[in-house]
């Protein structure tokens, strides 16, 4: 992705960029099917251009395959220098995803309620580029209060169909997890990505609610923007990371929030108040599909979710696999190489 050549406004210069995953369920059941692939098929070819290079879909992984091999698809955004930019291309996005997926249930869930199952999961990764120069204090800025907005983007409380906690997604570390000595190794909660030079952040859940995402960004923007060095230390960090992934604003979350306030007056209700809790909340009450449809219609900004009309299709299914993944092949090779090597050789 080429850099804009504005910036986010601010003492540092600054980009942004958001890659959303979520899952699109057909209807009647629990879980997806390889049908996912049809309707990026039908959003790649609505706009080639763009969604060749901004979209992916994921799979199971070993014994997780078995159960259920088809896991989320994802939609990124461009890359911009101010936040009302990058709000609006990522509400172009999701509308675009709406119309292509027309018949499914978009879900934006961490993880799937049903399964305990690792590696079939959904994030949000949020890119912010900034001088080469300034990547390690602004790595451990973020890094140093990445718990108070985990918690405040967490919505996957439940796995294998039993109340798990705050986030099972972000508990089970299988695409994220504790922080290593290496920025650069790809599965941890932050990273600086090979691929793009961008700081990454991994660890959040997705996050449907405009507002809620707004907050979240605005923070992270504040620390890149604070001159000074925050104090941080990593292996304390991953020693209290087990017990907030499940219980939530701990003690210990209360505290790195109040130390927040003198860089971002960040919102306490958004930690007190999470999706995790509402959907847990609907779930127990109704059922997990009407969790799913309360997350659907979070995401979609309406008081009423979509009918779910379309069923199984084995031919759909082909027609999915063969028009989504045909066009992409040389750049999901590209894309491979480089997030695990960085600059091909020339």
């Amino acid at each position: 992705m080429r850099r804009p050549r504005t910036t986010q406004s601010g003492s540092l210069p600054l980009t942004l960029g958001v890659e959303e995953e979520l899952f699109l369920l057909e209807k009647g059941r629990l879980e997806p099917t390889l049908q996912s692939l049809d309707y990026m098929r039908r959003l790649l070819w609505s706009n080639p251009r763009r969604y060749s290079r901004h979209t992916a879909s994921n799979f199971s992984r070993g014994k997780d395959a078995r159960i259920c091999l088809m896991s989320s698809v994802e939609i990124a955004t461009g890359v911009h220098a101010s936040l009302e930019e990058l709000l609006e291309d990522l509400r172009q996005c999701r509308q675009d995803m709406l119309r292509a997926s027309r018949g499914a249930l978009a879900v934006p869930v961490g993880s799937l309620f049903t399964l305990e199952s690792p590696s079939n999961t959904a994030g949000l990764h949020i890119h912010i580029g900034v001088p080469v120069e300034e990547r390690d204090r602004v790595y451990n800025n973020i890094a140093a209060f990445l718990p108070v907005l985990a918690v405040a983007s967490a919505c996957s409380p439940f796995a294998g169909g039993r109340y798990f906690g705050l986030s099972y997604r972000m508990a089970q570390a299988y695409a994220q997890g504790p922080l290593r000595e290496d920025r650069e190794h790809r599965f941890q909660d932050l990273i600086i990505s090979k691929r793009l030079g961008t700081i990454e952040v991994r660890l959040l859940d997705p996050i449907p609610e405009m507002d809620r995402m707004r907050e979240i960004l605005q923070a992270l923007i504040a620390l890149v923007q604070y001159p000074q060095r925050l104090p941080f230390d990593r292996e304390e960090y991953n020693a209290m990371r087990p017990s907030w992934t499940q219980q939530g604003l701990t003690p210990w979350v209360r505290a790195l929030h109040e130390r927040l306030q003198a860089v971002y007056p960040f919102p306490i209700e958004l930690l007190e108040h999470t999706l995790s809790s509402r959907l847990r909340e609907v779930a127990c009450e109704e059922s997990f599909l009407c969790a799913y449809r309360e997350a659907n219609r979070l995401w979609r900004h309406a008081s009423e979710t979509s009918s779910v009309t379309r069923r199984y299709s084995g031919i759909r299914t082909l027609i999915g696999v063969a028009g989504f993944y045909a066009p992409r092949l040389p750049y999901m090779a590209y894309k491979g190489f480089r997030e695990w090597h960085g600059e091909p050789p020339r």
